[in-house]
């Protein structure tokens, strides 16, 4: 379902009169909003209110178009008591207009580059530009991960607990895991070789130099070592066949057989001639 913040709004246009009016708003002082969102379950009108709502609701009304053409006018910013509280600056001008006309400002952007006779702008207040952002800026979600090759030192927080610390990037991650967690790490280190962790949690509680990490994960991988490139060429010529030689076959040739012609003579007998009537 969609947030409505209209009725929020209204509550805090009849808690806050001088300073919050749908029909004509007035500029708001730099860091009203953290002000509203302290007042979530303590001001009379807002106790049915949590800190997530006022959120949204101030980023509604900041960003609704009489804010933010009154932003554009110019003028005294205004705090909940309806009193001055700052000034609107030429920056902050600049850059309610700008969201005012987005493309028409991106046009003149561009024929200001073009023309080179023409004078360039001022450069931007980035302080009171910070500042307008902040006033904007969301609700999101913050986690870190922090990665570890080997097994820390790591004394007993409690019965159920073990409590360890990590330098990442310069700074001091104060991490505590239950044992079953501790365990699941201390059998990595004795069967890897290699391996890495990853401990994701939230930025909690600052410490000196770092901070401590709210409802840690942790997952464990086996690193594969990666080979020597020596022994890997080694290992690739240990594994290449044999080159064998081809030889063309040898072809078995035999002398052809005598033939043997039978002369006529030796089938045919010769006749034997006789005298007869001889006396």
């Amino acid at each position: 379902m969609a947030f409505d913040a209209n009725p929020i709004l209204d509550r805090l246009g009849e808690a806050f009169p001088e300073c919050f009016n749908r029909l004509a708003p007035k500029p708001l002082k730099i860091g009203i909003r953290e002000e509203v969102i302290a007042l979530a379950g303590v001001h009379p009108a807002l106790l049915d209110v949590s800190r997530m709502q006022l959120r949204r609701t101030m980023m509604f009304y900041t960003r609704r178009l009489p804010y933010r053409q009154a932003v554009k006018a110019g003028g005294p910013r205004y705090g909940l008591d309806g009193h001055p509280a700052g000034e609107v600056t030429p920056d902050q001008q600049a850059f309610a207009k700008a969201s005012l006309h987005p493309k028409k400002s991106a046009k003149s952007a561009a024929d200001q580059s073009a023309t080179a006779t023409e004078p360039a702008l001022p450069p931007i207040d980035q302080t009171a530009l910070l500042q307008e952002i902040l006033a904007m800026a969301i609700p999101g979600k913050l986690e870190v991960t922090v990665k570890i090759n080997q097994l820390p030192q790591a004394k007993p927080a409690s019965a159920q607990t073990m409590l360890f610390a990590i330098q990442a990037e310069g700074k001091t991650v104060v991490v505590e895991v239950k044992n079953k967690v501790w365990n699941t790490l201390k059998a990595a280190n004795e069967k890897y070789p290699q391996w890495v962790a990853a401990i994701t949690g939230k930025i909690g509680a600052g410490i000196e130099g770092g901070f401590r990490l709210d409802g840690p994960a942790v997952q464990v991988f086996e690193k594969k070592p990666k080979p020597d490139a020596a022994a890997a060429a080694a290992a690739a010529v240990e594994a290449k066949p044999p080159i064998v030689e081809a030889k063309p076959p040898v072809v078995e040739t035999k002398p052809p057989e005598a033939i043997v012609v039978e002369s006529p003579t030796a089938t045919i007998g010769r006749v034997k001639l006789t005298l007869k009537g001889r006396g």
